[in-house]
């Protein structure tokens, strides 16, 4: 009896979270196409990166909570071996996308907002058309990144051994029942990579902040001094961005180097992780909404029209 209770809480957090990420990326992702069009004077270049990443974050939490939500409801050998290529691919394609699209964020905002010797000049000038070709470059790369997705993994219903790899209701790695270190490695590489290429200008535009509001307490007064200007609101976001997902994503990381050494497949303690490991793409959006005018905005239009006697 505690067991199902506890399963039905799980389910129901679980769909929950899902939902509330969803529609939070959706609702975000819609505000920022209706501004970019019906307002393009106001549009920034970041605009679009923003666009692309809630789209992602969208999808991401979409193929990875699918399984997970159906299994839980108690649906057994549900997938085949081709679900499983798709529906995986599709999962690690899109979160190669958030994390590419996270690190070219902080980069872009990094140098947007440094002092660029005259030599560089150029290439802060030209960052904004650098956008689109850089998201397109992403989702050239990331497939061809995770195309071993495909002839690594197979359905677990024609299986009657639990083998080593990482924990899915449906699907199994075959490479589990051999050595998994070189996947691990080359995931392990992949990741301090990107962790480093996004931390590090992280770290400058903390450095920029920190200079700035010291110089700004000497030269204006403190009321001047205490309102932050729209370059260092979105820098901000990004920061707080930053953080979570190297957070976030750390902890994904954990979940699966665990699942690929362990035969305890969906535990209670994997649960936990599994909540944890989309818990960045459901809080980006409102992380998001938190400095943004746009959506103070229509909150504030919104509640003003609710309590309008008219």
């Amino acid at each position: 009896m505690t067991a199902t209770a506890g399963d039905t809480v799980f389910r129901l957090l679980l769909v929950s979270k899902v939902c509330l990420g969803v529609l939070g990326n959706c609702i975000l992702f819609l505000l920022y196409a209706y501004s970019s069009v019906c307002k393009p004077r106001l549009r920034k270049p970041i605009t679009m990166v923003f666009m692309h990443l809630t789209l992602v974050n969208a999808l991401t939490i979409m193929f990875h909570s699918m399984p997970y939500i159906i299994s839980s409801y108690g649906v057994l050998c549900f997938w085949d071996d081709a679900t499983c290529k798709a529906v995986l691919f599709l999962f690690r394609v899109t979160r190669g996308l958030s994390t590419c699209t996270t690190t070219f964020m902080s980069a872009f905002q990094a140098l947007t907002i440094s002092r660029t010797p005259a030599q560089l000049a150029w290439l802060k000038s030209r960052s904004s058309a650098c956008i689109l070709p850089s998201l397109l470059s992403f989702w050239i790369l990331n497939p061809i990144m995770y195309f071993n997705v495909i002839t690594n993994v197979e359905s677990n219903c024609n299986s009657t051994v639990m083998s080593l790899g990482f924990s899915h209701p449906y699907c199994q790695t075959k490479f589990g029942r051999g050595n998994p270190t070189p996947i691990i490695s080359s995931i392990v590489l992949r990741d301090t990579l990107f962790l480093v290429l996004m931390v590090a200008p992280s770290l400058y535009m903390v450095t920029l902040l920190y200079r700035h509001r010291h110089r700004a307490r000497h030269l204006q007064s403190p009321k001047l001094a205490s309102q932050p200007a729209p370059e260092n609101t979105a820098t901000h976001t990004i920061l707080l961005l930053v953080s979570c997902f190297v957070f976030f994503y750390c902890s994904n990381n954990i979940v699966i180097v665990y699942s690929l050494y362990t035969l305890e497949k969906l535990n209670k303690s994997k649960g936990v992780l599994l909540m944890l490991s989309f818990s960045y793409p459901t809080l980006c959006p409102f992380l998001l909404m938190k400095n943004n005018r746009m959506v103070t905005r229509w909150i504030t239009h919104s509640c003003y029209t609710k309590n309008d006697p008219l």
